[in-house]
């Protein structure tokens, strides 16, 4: 096993790549007319299909980096300006945030978009970066469209120095549905890693499983003591970093106040969504301390959960109302439902058996309960339904960003989740 403490701190991304809702750099002015001090812009395209908080993002270029304030709308376009008078007096546009202190370099530079440190998106121009020879003086460079291949064939020079806050991108989720990402029925494009969903494009049903399988192997392992600080920080509160969000419950708690270190039922513990007892009781089994169905849970309403499968029904629990339950099924509450459905569409995807994670073959029947010890967990359909109606959000994105810094895997199901359909639907009649 590769050691816990520099993969936590190595925490950077080597490759351009986008999560649901994906942003994109759409267009950038580094060399402009009369005055590059004043006159020079970056725009930000949002491919998804909600409203983005750019509360964490930022742009950066070899000399430094600017935090991003305000949101992105759904299909829109956010127009960062050096100077916001000379931007509108150059194109007529009105910039949506000024004051970028980016040098933007003449004679070769880049702009990265990042997301803390995950890094979503690049362009270089000049021949900053090998292979990006493209060069635009006194115009724009403006991205071709929204499928990214990360090389300079995405990108052309404008006719002019732009035309900041509109352009012919439009949003890839499909359906129509404007209103919280792709919940599964879009049309969305595959997640920008290019060398990472290798040999999944057209797949679905079983070869798509088989492609993901071999895919999410190889990842890095950890004891289960090594859980504790891996989910205090892949399941940190935003708006706390002393303290961790609890999947059921909802709140937030000091990421201190914990099982080992305090007897309160109060305290948070390690929750095994997919319950260990069905099919990975021991440590040395791969599954057991897989991160992305380990999250920190208040004592007593893990141990409410227990290993049951999850349907819905049953009666409110009185510590945490807005979850269910009855003698073998257990209802989470509505916000995390999705949540729950992803982390087990993971493991049955993860977990085939016949490998050298120790670990049988995990399976979703369309049944509740499946058995205390079997290694299934259901109910299938009533998780596909979870997973359309509650759509992958900012804190399920992070998390699996922070997941892949440390474990090096990701959830297929939140960088792609119309895969769900293209695997379980068919089952579900879909």
């Amino acid at each position: 096993m590769k050691p816990f403490a520099p993969i936590f701190t190595a925490i950077a991304l080597c490759c351009a790549m986008q999560a649901q809702a994906k942003l994109l750099i759409s267009e950038v002015l580094y060399d402009a007319p009369n005055n590059d001090s004043t006159e020079e812009f970056i725009e930000i395209f949002n491919d998804g299909c909600s409203a983005v908080s750019l509360s964490g993002y930022s742009l950066a270029d070899n000399g430094g980096s600017f935090n991003l304030t305000g949101s992105i709308g759904a299909g829109s376009y956010f127009v960062v300006a050096k100077n916001s008078a000379a931007l509108q007096s150059l194109t007529g546009k009105a910039a949506n945030q000024s004051g970028l202190t980016l040098a933007l370099g003449n004679s070769g530079d880049y702009v990265k978009l990042r997301q803390g440190t995950t890094e979503l998106d690049s362009v270089a121009f000049e021949n900053a970066i090998s292979g990006w020879a493209i060069e635009a003086i006194d115009k724009s460079l403006a991205r071709k469209n929204v499928a990214d291949s990360n090389t300079v064939s995405d990108w052309q020079v404008s006719s002019n120095a732009g035309n900041p806050g509109t352009g012919a991108l439009t949003a890839s989720c499909g359906g129509g549905d404007t209103g919280g990402g792709d919940t599964g029925g879009g049309t969305g494009d595959t997640i920008n890693l290019p060398t990472y969903y290798v040999n999944t494009s057209g797949k679905s049903g079983e070869a798509l499983k088989t492609a993901l399988n071999n895919v999410l192997r190889g990842h890095v392992r950890f004891s289960y003591a090594e859980v504790w600080d891996a989910i205090s920080y892949t399941d940190e509160d935003p708006a706390n970093t002393s303290n961790v969000i609890l999947l059921y419950a909802g709140r937030s708690q000091a990421k201190t106040f914990r099982a080992g270190t305090s007897s309160s039922l109060d305290a948070w513990n390690r929750e095994h969504v997919w319950a260990k007892s069905h099919g990975f009781p021991n440590e040395s089994q791969y599954a057991h301390t897989d991160l992305h169905h380990l999250r920190p849970e208040d004592v007593s309403l893990n141990s409410t959960r227990g290993n049951k499968d999850f349907d819905n029904g049953g009666t409110a629990v009185t510590e945490a109302p807005a979850n269910k339950t009855d003698s073998d099924s257990f209802e989470p509450r509505a916000a995390v439902k999705g949540d729950v459905a992803r982390m087990l569409f993971y493991m049955d995807v993860r977990y085939e058996g016949a490998d050298d994670s120790g670990t049988p073959d995990l399976e979703i029947p369309n049944v509740a309960p499946t058995g205390s010890t079997a290694p299934q967990m259901g109910k299938l359909c009533t998780l596909v339904a979870w997973h359309l109606a509650d759509p992958i959000d900012s804190f399920e994105q992070r998390r699996n960003n922070r997941i892949y810094e440390l474990q090096k895997n990701r959830n297929p199901f939140i960088d792609n989740p119309q895969w769900v359909k293209a695997i379980y639907g068919p089952a579900c009649g879909l």
